[in-house]
C-alpha cells in the first residue's frame, strides 16, 4: 500500500473542436498526449488526474468529448475544475465518464475544487454563492488535510498583464480558508507558468500549461519557448504535501513566441 495519493495537475489543456486544433502553432491535442506519456514514462501514469481548467481554449463542445474519448481510453481517474475559456456546462455534458464533484475524500485528505471563473472576462472572481459552498466543503472535511485547487490565481505572480486578472474579491476567500485551519495547500493554473510563493499564511502554487507557456515577469502578452509541463503532487497520510513542476521531454513542437495574443 503506498504510503501517499499520487496526484498530476494538468492545467490549461485549450484543446480545439478537433484533433487539429493549435495554439500559437501548437498542437494542443497532441501536447496533452505527449504530457501523458511523459506520466507513463516517469512511473506516473495511474496518478489521480486533477485538469484545473481552461480543459477548451475556446467553450467547445467537441473538445470535451474528444477529452472524454481519450481519458476513458487511457483508462484514467480524474478530477476537473472549470477556467475561464470554459463552459461548465458543456463539460458536464461531454466528460460524461468524469461527474464533476467539488468535494473529493481520500484517505486523511480531501481536495476541494473551486470555479473562479466568471462570464464575459479571464479576471478571476469567487461569487457569494461558491464562498457559500466552499465554506460548506470545509465543513464537510472538518479533521481532514485539504488541498483547494483552482483556476485563477489570488496573488500576483510578476508578470503585469496577467496579475490584473487574479481574483478580485481574494480576501473574502482567503478568510474562509485560514478559518478552517487546515489547508495544506492552494494550486491554480490560468498563468501558464511555475511559481511557488505563500498567500498569507498558505502555500500556493501556479501550474505551467500543457501546451504553451508565458513569458515569466513580463509586462505585456509574451511566450516563453519552454515546452509542456505539469506539477505532481504526493499527498502523505501525515497532512505532509510533496510538489514539483516537470516540464517534459521530447515534444518537438515549439511555439510561434512573435504571436501577440491568443
Amino acid at each position: 500500500m503506498k504510503d501517499s495519493i499520487q496526484i498530476t495537475q494538468i492545467s490549461d489543456l485549450h484543446l480545439g473542436s478537433d484533433k487539429n486544433a493549435t495554439l500559437a502553432g501548437v498542437n494542443t491535442l497532441d501536447s496533452f498526449k505527449a504530457v501523458l506519456n511523459a506520466l507513463d514514462d516517469e512511473g506516473r501514469g495511474d496518478d489521480l488526474l486533477l485538469l484545473s481548467g481552461d480543459l477548451s481554449g475556446e467553450s467547445s463542445a467537441e473538445a470535451y468529448v474528444l477529452l472524454n474519448q481519450l481519458l476513458v481510453e487511457k483508462g484514467k481517474q480524474v478530477i476537473w475544475l472549470p477556467g475561464n475559456h470554459d463552459d461548465f456546462e458543456l463539460m458536464q455534458k461531454g466528460l460524461i465518464n468524469y461527474p464533476h464533484s467539488a468535494v473529493v475524500e481520500m484517505g486523511e485528505w480531501g481536495i476541494l475544487t473551486l470555479d473562479s471563473s466568471q462570464a464575459g472576462t479571464p479576471i478571476g472572481h469567487i461569487s457569494e454563492t461558491r464562498l457559500q459552498q466552499v465554506k460548506a466543503g470545509l465543513e464537510q472535511l472538518a479533521g481532514k488535510a485539504v488541498l483547494i485547487a483552482m483556476h485563477h490565481s489570488p496573488v500576483e505572480v510578476g508578470c503585469r498583464w496577467l496579475d490584473g486578472q487574479k481574483i478580485q474579491n481574494a480576501d473574502a476567500l482567503y478568510d474562509l480558508l485560514i478559518e478552517h485551519g487546515n489547508v495544506k495547500a492552494v494550486i491554480t493554473g490560468h498563468v501558464h507558468q511555475h511559481f511557488d510563493g505563500l498567500w498569507g499564511e498558505l502555500i500556493l502554487h501556479t501550474t505551467p500549461s500543457s501546451c504553451i507557456q508565458f513569458r515569466q515577469n513580463s509586462d505585456d502578452f509574451a511566450l516563453s519557448d519552454q515546452p509542456p509541463g505539469y506539477r505532481w503532487l504526493n499527498l502523505k497520510a501525515s497532512g505532509v504535501m510533496e510538489t514539483g513542476v516537470e516540464f517534459i521531454d521530447g515534444f518537438h513542437q515549439r511555439p510561434d513566441i512573435q504571436n501577440t495574443g491568443y
